[in-house]
């Protein structure tokens, strides 16, 4: 079963916080490893009857992500497929399981941040969920574009002024407004984390699972 268990308001943004609890019926889990980045040099050379070999130079960066897919159902008989990013909550068939789940705005999506295994009696926590679902993407979004455009303009007029001068000048505008909005952003998304955190609903509920779970 899934019920609405605490929302409010985190600095201007609504929320809502809702539990799926049900019987876990399977567990399984993988790892997605992204490789980026470029290695250059390295190629053997003849001059003059001599050999060389040319410097290696790049670099390469390596990003894992954990999934885990839980199948539940719930007290209705209702099967669920719940899917975990970076966040794995160690359970086996047969245990009663509930996840907190947190939704931004009127969206009906969101991430799940905590989970409460009944039988095992050990919660777990996922907190960088709340502030990714916290984090103003539309606004940040909108002041980088914005100080691209004006950077695009400004390389554009002028007696120097060119395409070229205009697309460089985006780029770099870009670069900076990521930088500067990008940790505001995440300022922002931390105390609203935080706010949300200390609602008395949810923190009730967080505190006591099997009393909210029996509807006490």
């Amino acid at each position: 079963m899934s019920k609405e268990i605490a929302n409010g308001t985190a600095l201007g943004l609504e929320y809502h916080v809702y539990t799926r609890t049900g019987t876990v019926e399977g567990s399984d889990t993988r790892a997605e490893t992204e490789v980026s980045g470029q290695i250059s040099g390295g190629g053997g050379a003849s001059y003059g009857g001599t050999g060389y070999n040319a410097p290696v130079s790049g670099s390469v960066q390596s990003k894992t992500t954990r999934y885990q897919n839980i199948f539940l159902k719930d007290d209705d008989g209702v099967e669920h497929t719940i899917e975990l990013v970076n966040f794995l909550v160690p359970c086996k068939e047969g245990q009663k399981l509930t996840l907190y789940l947190i939704t931004p705005g009127r969206k009906d999506a969101g991430s799940y941040f905590s989970a409460y295994n009944h039988n095992s009696r050990q919660k777990y926590d996922h907190v960088k969920a709340i502030r990714t679902e916290m984090y103003p993407r539309l606004t940040v979004g909108v002041a980088i574009a914005l100080c691209a455009l004006y950077a695009f303009m400004s390389g554009m007029s002028g007696v120097e002024g060119s395409f070229g001068n205009g697309v460089f000048a985006a780029v770099m505008g870009g670069l900076l407004a990521a930088a500067f909005f990008g940790g505001i952003g995440f300022f922002v998304s931390v105390a609203r984390s935080m706010a949300v955190r200390r609602n008395t609903s949810l923190r009730g509920a967080l505190s006591n699972p099997d009393a909210a779970l029996a509807g006490t």
